[in-house]
């Protein structure tokens, strides 16, 4: 990474002391950090080789519409039009695919689309969940059984709607076609599988192209579809025409056609005691999936908490819109919001503080010390009784608790010790934005005892070593180990070459502060030792499904989070005023990258809790608000204070941490708008017209 090379990392942080001490490295900043904020880093999408074409999809207009007529021969007729493909009649949801465009430039591309001169016959589009549920069946005999004699129950209904992911670097691939050769520029959660994706569409042999995807503009799970359409028909066009191809969506596609995290429903009947144990019941819910087949579901209950005996029934909706890809945490924050206020509906029945009531019901010690923790910095002992206030501005506080696994990825890495002292880190992973150069660059200047300074990291290129996709929260847990065994590896030959020279057994070495050690003292400076090799030496390292279970980490990442916010009960408008997010994530590398993945997952809970809705049209089945205009996502003015804690007792190794911020936060802001009006919002997002109806319908006729 040349451009970081110069640019100092360790700069200390005086902001959330509790965290002090954390990690491997408390206070290294980004390497890329000034490379993103100047526009030095190039992103696929910024890349336009000379002589390329461009390339956009034709699109269904509707929810379901019938291609009745089009004008091929006119399209094609406009100068810079290169090719003009129309493939498909039907369209089964706005935004769908039905062909292609090819020109020599952006200005002819649109022309040819206008001429183009499509017709579309509109149908009739599914559009809503709620109307293709129809009456949900009533539950079933052992749930019922449960019920029948249950001291108290609790019959609700929970919903939450679609999430579009929103990337701020739209979908797409440049790709640099020169004949015998090509390199890929991708936006990708996975280089290698997009290497993989395109070996028939390109027309070269793998070693003939090269996947380059050194920084990703967002994803959280929509670009871990490898080549994508997008990918694969421009290198059927570049292969072709032995040409560049640039084919990238626009703002609407992106939010029309790119994946989304389902809306959901869930049904809860629920039989509980009066000191708040829960007995058990029915849970059953159904997720959107669009046209597709799978991928609405809603995970609750969560295994968190003990619920007793619970039945679960899910089943997935097709509506005639974009379908749901892997979105940060598939079904945890849709089943998380439902059961973390289905918990203080509850607790309100039996006249619990709901942190009490929560208190005997998880499972997970943990995440008790974590929910102490968290209730104590929040200030829960300020949080006014349920329904009891009667201000205009009411105080409200919310909790939820999360949890997320470890998933083993085989992932392979170098490390490179040259003679001049420089260190070369190499990994073909790429960084979804989480700071993956960074850790990196932490772990093989930690194990090999030199200065952050004298690492640079290559990353994101298809003919580096092999690792994992960016999803599951599976990077960091899987690339550091195999970067801590390539440097371990580095180092036994480093030390090997010094010991002959000094005459001394390797084992009697070691390295610290980059400096050579034999018994604490100095042997001999870092360049020096580097100087001693005849060659480079490479160290290898690989992180195996065998070597993450002979980790002594349990693997689970638990966490709490609190919420302290305002209710304008004139308004309905919410304001967040403070978060606190609990999280434990193993063995932190990078203090200053974990806090702000915490951060993230947050505000990303925050804008789903709030804001985020794909809106269809009822009648026509299109999408009202494909921008980021009218869909609204949290901005500046939304944002709380949010304090992430770095929970760091008993940990040994890595662990996720992408994941598991972002499943709570939606229920606790939930829990405290309960809390503060007395009356719960069961739907997200939590819009100002639906606290105005809530707070109608809990004031006593």
């Amino acid at each position: 990474m040349p451009i970081a090379d110069s640019i100092p990392t360790d700069l200390p942080t005086t902001n959330r002391p509790i965290n002090a001490g954390a990690s491997m490295n408390d206070n290294a900043s980004r390497l890329d950090g000034v490379a993103k904020v100047t526009g030095a880093a190039k992103y696929g999408r910024d890349v336009f080789p000379a002589n390329g074409l461009f390339v956009a999809f034709v699109r269904c207009p509707w929810g379901v519409g019938e291609l009745t007529s089009h004008d091929k021969d006119a399209a094609a007729a406009v100068p810079g039009v290169i090719e003009v493909e129309v493939n498909k009649k039907d369209g089964t949801y706005h935004g769908a695919t039905a062909g292609y465009v090819a020109a020599e430039s952006h200005q002819a591309l649109q022309r040819g689309l206008r001429a183009l001169n499509c017709k579309w016959k509109r149908k009739a589009a599914k559009t809503r969940l709620e109307d293709e549920i129809g009456e949900a069946p009533p539950v079933g005999e052992a749930a019922a059984a449960i019920l029948k004699d249950a001291e108290l129950k609790l019959e609700a209904v929970y919903s939450t709607e679609v999430q579009t992911h929103s990337s701020l670097e739209t979908h797409g691939v440049s790709i640099d076609h020169k004949g015998d050769s090509a390199v890929v520029y991708a936006s990708t959660q996975g280089t290698f599988s997009v290497r993989d994706g395109l070996d028939d569409a390109i027309g070269l042999k793998r070693s003939q192209y090269e996947v380059v995807c050194e920084y990703i503009g967002g994803g959280f799970g929509s670009k871990l579809n490898g080549a994508g359409k997008e990918g694969t028909t421009a290198a059927k066009l570049a292969s072709k025409y032995k040409r560049p191809v640039y084919l990238f969506c626009n703002r609407a596609e992106e939010h029309l056609d790119t994946g989304n995290r389902p809306g959901s429903r869930t049904r809860v009947s629920m039989a509980f005691k009066k000191d708040g144990t829960i007995l058990g019941g029915e849970v059953r819910t159904w997720g959107s999936v669009g046209p597709n087949k799978g991928g609405g579901g809603c995970n609750i209950p969560g295994g968190r908490y003990n619920l007793g005996e619970v039945k679960k029934e899910h089943e997935d909706v097709s509506l005639n819109a974009g379908m749901p890809r892997a979105f940060r945490a598939p079904g945890h924050p849709q089943g998380s919001f439902a059961e973390e206020l289905m918990l203080d509906e509850i607790a309100l029945a039996c006249g619990l503080d709901p942190l009490e009531m929560r208190m005997k019901l998880i499972k997970a010690g943990d995440i008790k010390e974590m929910a102490e923790l968290g209730a104590k910095l929040i200030g829960w002992d300020k949080r006014a009784k349920t329904g009891s206030q009667t201000g205009v501005v009411r105080r409200g506080f919310g909790m939820g608790v999360t949890s997320w696994g470890r998933f083993p990825a085989k992932t392979d890495a170098e490390v490179v010790i040259n003679q001049d002292g420089s260190v070369e880190a190499r990994t073909g992973t790429q960084d979804i934005g989480t700071g993956q150069r960074t850790m990196v660059s932490i772990v093989t200047a930690d194990t090999l005892g030199v200065p952050l300074e004298a690492v640079s990291v290559r990353i994101g290129h298809s003919n580096l070593p092999e690792g994992p996709g960016s999803g599951g929260s599976v990077t960091t847990v899987n690339s550091a180990p195999a970067m801590m065994a390539a440097a371990n590896d580095a180092k036994a030959k480093l030390l090997d070459a010094v010991a002959k020279r000094v005459n001394a057994k390797p084992e009697e070495l070691e390295i610290k502060g980059g400096v050579v050690m034999k018994g604490g003292d100095k042997v001999l400076a870092w360049k020096d030792a580097c100087a001693a090799l005849g060659n480079a030496v490479v160290g290898k390292g690989e992180n195996t499904q065998q070597t993450v279970q002979a980790d002594k980490t349990k693997g689970n990442s638990n966490g709490a989070q609190f919420v302290d916010l305002s209710v304008d009960t004139q308004t309905g408008v919410i304001k967040v005023n403070r978060i606190v997010a609990i999280q434990s994530c193993g063995r932190v590398v990078a203090r200053k990258m974990a806090e702000s993945q915490i951060i993230g997952g947050v505000i990303q809970g925050v804008s789903y809790a709030l804001f985020e809705n794909r809106l269809l049209d009822r009648v026509t089945g299109a999408m009202v608000n494909p921008n980021l205009e009218w869909y609204k996502i949290a901005g500046p003015c939304d944002m709380p204070h949010i304090e992430p804690v770095l929970w760091t007792k008993g940990a040994t190794g890595p662990r996720s941490l992408g994941e598991p911020p972002t499943i709570p936060t939606s229920g606790a802001i939930a829990c405290a708008v309960l809390n503060a009006i007395g009356s719960p919002v069961r739907s997200l997002p939590l819009t100002p017209d639906k606290v105005l109806a809530a707070l109608e319908k809990g004031r006593p006729a």
